[in-house]
């Protein structure tokens, strides 16, 4: 008796599986609503003192960044990240799609410990990132083959850092190479 009850349930299971594993759906496939503005980027940074650039100042290289959809898969805002590769940013930014650029305003990023000169924590205080001149190019870089790829590149600023300080970010679409 025991062999049919488990016969029984294993045929069940197996029939139940079976028919979930439907491919037919009514929904067509697609993308995000700003998918040509969503991608894994690979970048380097400028960095402009008084409005005299000094290149790669701080001698990063290159470094991968992202920019990605809302969980709403809003048309105006996306999300960008330098996943701490740079400055440890993370925010929304509002985008015009048609336009393919991008910018936001004292978006706030982190909370640092604020210290005395003997290093005492004596207080905290937010950070908040601001980007502007935000846009994305089709086919405005070359990728590691020297095949035409799409660019991004945008001036950011911080609020814990010099206000004459302008980072001018700028790469061209990773190719997975």
């Amino acid at each position: 008796m025991k062999k049919y009850i488990s016969f029984f349930v294993t045929a069940l299971v197996l029939s139940l599986g079976l028919a979930s594993c439907s491919t037919e759906t009514d929904e067509p496939a697609g993308g995000t609503a700003v998918e040509d503005m969503c991608g894994h980027w690979v970048v380097t940074c400028d960095v402009i003192y008084g409005g005299e650039n000094l290149g790669d100042y701080y001698g990063l290289g290159q470094w991968d960044m992202i920019t990605y959809n809302t969980a709403n898969n809003d048309q105006d805002v996306m999300w960008i990240s330098d996943q701490g590769n740079f400055w440890g940013y993370t925010g929304k930014m509002q985008i015009d799609y048609n336009a393919k650029t991008f910018s936001c305003k004292d978006v706030y990023i982190y909370t640092f410990d604020v210290k005395d000169d003997a290093g005492n924590v004596i207080g905290q205080e937010d950070a908040f990132m601001t980007i502007t001149n935000g846009k994305i190019i089709k086919d405005g870089g070359l990728n590691v083959n020297g095949k035409p790829t799409d660019s991004i590149e945008y001036d950011i600023q911080f609020s814990d850092d010099d206000p004459d300080i302008v980072y001018h970010i700028k790469g061209v679409r990773y190719a997975g190479f």
